[in-house]
């Protein structure tokens, strides 16, 4: 999303977390979130394991997560066995590709989105990492050290990544919203335990502060010409998010990037709608904006948070289908892709994932 060690559970909530926990988390959001968990596991394919039918690596990722914010342990409890065959997908010979030089390229073949697919599923097996059978976990770490080589590979001169990794090939292009993924994913594997070269972390928290504008807002890219000049509510949140995964707390680069946030919240507000995070109002990356918004605005705290995530649950669970499902919207990216976005935001104030803790 403040990445903690990856392997070990939360720690017990003391009473005053649990009475703030049953205050955001209210009756009715535990409803949706029940309903929603089982609309997902719904959408598990029973032989391979993946969940939704496009996209399949980043929903599973994302999926395998909201069952893990929700306290899921692999093959235990009511959503056991769904966790357990999203680790099985995710490590299985169709998505963990054997390239050159002993590294794992994660996704299953799709043309779009092959490095953000990559890095949502890095993500999701360091946190699924030591939770699972010693022989699970030697097949995991296995995986995520020939994973971590090919993300310090594909890393531009620049500190970023782009959407591709062709082979030997680093390939020139940088993104911003891909390269918030592969920092996180490198910072959860590093803190299950994995060697991570902090220069390699270093260099792309750079590319994050120089995205960063006068006006606090986050650059689509430093490398592809006046279409990276391009800035966006959804990946402001997304860096200042990322900032704060690396120990970034302070400094001109995040408080102008949370001013900016903070402007875009007001104007969603002004204008009478109940989405504060503006990401509906001002793009289609409704669910990307608001779960990247969540985890940068609950290490604000304090009322400020409390007032973002009372809007924004409401909105949430006010979206939710009669079937438990989420609208899919942004580009079509499926239905397991929203639910688990919504059900990861509902459920920040639970702290079971090390990405929702301050």
């Amino acid at each position: 999303m403040v990445l903690a060690t990856l392997a070990a559970p939360a720690a017990p909530a003391r009473a005053d977390e649990e009475a703030v926990i049953r205050t955001e988390i209210t009756r009715s959001v535990e409803s949706a979130i029940e309903s929603g968990l089982d609309s997902l596991v719904s959408l598990q394919d029973s032989n391979t394991g993946a969940i939704g039918k496009s996209y399949r690596v980043a929903s599973t990722a994302l999926g395998g997560l909201a069952l893990l914010a929700a306290g899921a342990q692999p093959g235990e409890g009511k959503y056991g066995k769904a966790l357990e065959e999203a680790t099985r997908f995710l490590t299985s010979e169709t998505v963990a590709k054997r390239v050159p030089n002993g590294r794992y390229f994660l996704y299953d073949g799709e043309q779009s989105g092959q490095m953000h697919a990559h890095g949502f599923a890095m993500l999701f097996l360091a946190e699924v990492y030591g939770v699972g059978t010693p022989e699970k976990d030697e097949e995991i770490a296995r995986i995520l050290r020939g994973a971590i080589a090919l993300v310090v590979d594909a890393q531009t001169d620049l500190g970023g990544w782009g959407y591709h990794h062709r082979g030997e090939v680093k390939w020139g292009e940088d993104e911003g919203s891909v390269t918030v993924t592969q920092i996180q994913a490198l910072r959860a594997a590093r803190d299950a335990g994995f060697a991570v070269d902090s220069r390699v972390i270093d260099d792309a928290v750079g590319y994050i502060r120089r995205s960063m504008t006068a006006d606090g807002s986050c650059r689509y890219s430093l490398t592809m010409g006046a279409e990276g000049f391009r800035t966006s509510y959804e990946l402001t949140a997304a860096a200042v998010s990322t900032l704060n995964a690396s120990g970034v707390y302070g400094g001109p680069e995040l408080e102008r990037g949370l001013g900016y946030m903070r402007q875009e919240v007001e104007k969603a507000r002004a204008r009478g709608g109940k989405n504060p995070s503006a990401a509906r109002a001002a793009s289609s990356f409704d669910w990307y904006g608001n779960l990247y918004a969540a985890q940068a605005m609950y290490q604000v705290g304090g009322l400020e948070w409390t007032t973002w995530f009372e809007d924004v649950r409401e909105y949430v669970v006010r979206l939710q289908k009669p079937d438990g499902s989420w609208p899919e919207g942004e580009r079509q990216f499926g239905a397991a892709y929203s639910t688990a976005s919504a059900l990861l935001i509902l459920q920040v104030p639970r702290r079971y994932l090390p990405i929702f803790q301050r």
